[in-house]
């Protein structure tokens, strides 16, 4: 019996490089606002993924960002945890796009912009505010309650949003 094989039909990627490498410069350039708002969308959503996902070394490994964050001695250092705390939470994930993405956001977080706009924004009672908040995303995490771990993250980018954009 003969096999007929039929031709591949090859598909060239350069394009597709070409045009993934213009849509993360673009998406680099984006200011505060656009960041929080995919952030408000996507983060949430991530919290609620970790309940299940999440490992209990992965849940000693988000609070420990998270008491970090709280003995910061200074912005600087509230700063670094507080991208940590959120990066630690979308790694427990295990979804690489999601992680790769919060890599994206959190570059972009370190820019100037960003770092101006919390430098008039963030005051000291605002960092235990954000503690606070932290605290009860990790909390509902441990727990592995969901709806709790979403609802707190939203809560948090909401007041974040609040603080450095008033209306």
């Amino acid at each position: 019996m003969t096999t007929i094989v039929k031709p591949r039909k090859i598909v060239s990627t350069a394009g597709t490089t070409r045009e993934f490498i213009r849509i993360l410069k673009r998406m680099s350039g984006a200011g505060p606002a656009d960041v929080l708002a995919v952030r408000l969308i996507i983060e949430p959503q991530a919290a609620a993924a970790v309940v299940s996902s999440a490992s209990g070394a992965d849940l000693k490994f988000i609070r420990e960002a998270h008491d970090a964050a709280m003995a910061a001695p200074d912005l600087a250092s509230f700063e670094h945890w507080d991208g940590e705390l959120h990066s630690r939470i979308y790694s427990a994930t295990r979804n690489e796009l999601l992680i790769s993405l919060n890599n994206l956001l959190a570059d972009i977080r370190t820019r100037t912009p960003w770092i101006r706009l919390k430098q008039r924004v963030i005051t000291e009672d605002k960092r235990r505010e954000y503690c606070a908040h932290h605290a009860a995303i990790v909390d509902a995490i441990a727990r592995r309650n969901a709806d709790q771990a979403s609802d707190a993250m939203h809560m948090h980018i909401s007041v974040i949003i609040d603080d450095l954009f008033p209306k």
